[in-house]
């Protein structure tokens, strides 16, 4: 874990996206990447089963419930945060942590799972369709921490004040890392089985 005071390449390119390239975006355009991602996301996870979801492939490391878990408890948080963010506000709450879980994705069904996930990225979807009808108000960020995966194979770990276009743009890549670590998990399943 890294948290240096200089910049990484991997720091300076995120903070570029999350900022100057997300605020260039329109709504319809970060909707339109969002529902990509959540695509992918689902894609990565058809055809999962009870079993496979539960399998632990790498001691030490999530299972594919488990990562579900998360992207279904992280992301309802963070409607609840875009939520503020499209409306002005600044979210009250703490930001969202990296190793947010509920502790229930070894005691449910993994469909629950998915409907939790699915269900957490349908208020997001529906929260950048407000944010179409009416141009949300600027100024309002939240507090954002991001952890990236650097080059040399260490994590950094940094805060970012976002506003709802970048905090969208962070969801998103959210998704996709979640995405890729699941297609490498069923991959590690496949040369296990």
């Amino acid at each position: 874990m890294t948290t240096e005071t200089t910049t990484s390449p991997e720091r300076a390119k995120a903070q570029e996206y999350l900022t100057t390239r997300a605020e260039a975006m329109t709504p319809q355009q970060i909707r339109a990447r969002m529902r990509a991602a959540v695509v992918e996301l689902d894609a990565a996870v058809d055809g999962v089963s009870q079993q496979a979801s539960l399998q632990v492939v790498v001691p030490g490391q999530w299972t594919i419930a488990q990562v579900v878990d998360h992207v279904a408890q992280g992301t309802i948080r963070v409607a609840d945060e875009l939520r503020c963010l499209i409306e002005g506000r600044t979210p009250p709450a703490v930001p969202v942590y990296e190793g947010i879980v509920s502790g229930a994705a070894h005691r449910v069904p993994f469909g629950e799972l998915l409907q939790g996930m699915r269900a957490a990225n349908a208020e997001v979807d529906a929260l950048l369709g407000r944010a179409i009808e009416s141009e949300p108000p600027a100024g309002a960020t939240a507090r954002t921490i991001l952890v990236f995966n650097r080059a040399d194979g260490t994590e950094e770990f940094f805060d970012m004040h976002l506003t709802w276009k970048g905090y969208a743009m962070c969801q998103r890549l959210h998704l996709l890392d979640h995405r890729t670590q699941i297609k490498k998990l069923r991959d590690a399943q496949g040369r296990q089985g």
